[in-house]
């Protein structure tokens, strides 16, 4: 017998009957707060923006941010979903969300968004609390994310050890940027050995020689890498947002 799906209970916030404007962060605060009266403790945000036609950055992270707080004893089973989207508003906040780390789109229809908490937030804050800078940052969101180890070796590895290296997936001499989505952890031999290889070429190399490499990490790092590659090519294509032309 089969069961019907249910879909999560949801706190559902309709942002064009509040009266606010996203154009101006105080918008975005008395959005949030008026989010975090309506908030039931469910594991789901619904923002329906039905009415809603500009927004800004500010106002819009303001209010993100309250509802990835309210989520945050949900972990990973947490989700923001964005509903009634205008084209320009679900292309704004598509560019937006591309550059946040602790924040996923973990799928995009015509009129919504769904986001979720990034499986490295925690570790986002653990190392915004330990004060690193630059690529020990990344190699401890790395290691949270795919495990403590050279994902080509499986060599136990962190971000403190002087060996520790952020390997780029797709090669930056194949235009791979360095995002966390087009890199993994990897040991300072492997990072040399692989050079400019491809990482599916590498990957079956590894295997053909018997190497004890991460295969399930590094497929899904390379399947990442393919998405990420995409968001910034259609980024430099797309336009930029001007309310001011929009007026």
């Amino acid at each position: 017998m089969q069961v019907a799906h249910r879909p999560a209970p949801a706190t559902r916030l309709e942002l064009g009957a509040l009266g606010v404007r996203l154009t101006r962060t105080d918008g975005g605060v008395q959005a949030g707060l008026a989010l975090v009266e309506a908030y039931r403790g469910e594991p789901a945000v619904v923002l329906g923006f039905g009415g809603v036609r500009r927004v800004r950055e500010g106002a819009v992270s303001k209010l993100i941010r309250s509802a990835a707080w309210l989520l945050e004893p949900w972990g990973r089973e947490g989700r923001i979903e964005l509903r009634s989207l205008r084209p320009p508003v679900r292309r704004a906040l598509l560019v937006w969300l591309a550059e946040r780390d602790d924040l996923a789109v973990i799928a995009a229809a015509r009129r919504g968004i769904v986001v979720v908490p990034a499986p490295d937030a925690a570790a986002l804050r653990e190392a915004e609390r330990a004060g690193l800078a630059g690529n020990r940052r990344k190699m401890l969101l790395l290691a949270a994310r795919d495990g403590e180890h050279c994902v080509w070796c499986s060599k136990p590895l962190s971000h403190r050890d002087g060996d520790a290296t952020v390997d780029h997936v797709r090669c930056r001499s194949d235009g791979g940027g360095n995002g966390l989505d087009n890199l993994v952890l990897a040991c300072t031999s492997c990072n040399h050995r692989r050079s400019n290889a491809p990482a599916g070429e590498w990957l079956a190399r590894c295997l053909a020689d018997g190497a004890p490499v991460d295969a399930d990490a590094v497929d899904a790092a390379i399947h990442r890498s393919g998405r990420y590659h995409r968001r910034r090519v259609r980024r430099t294509l797309l336009p930029v947002w001007d309310e001011r032309a929009a007026a």
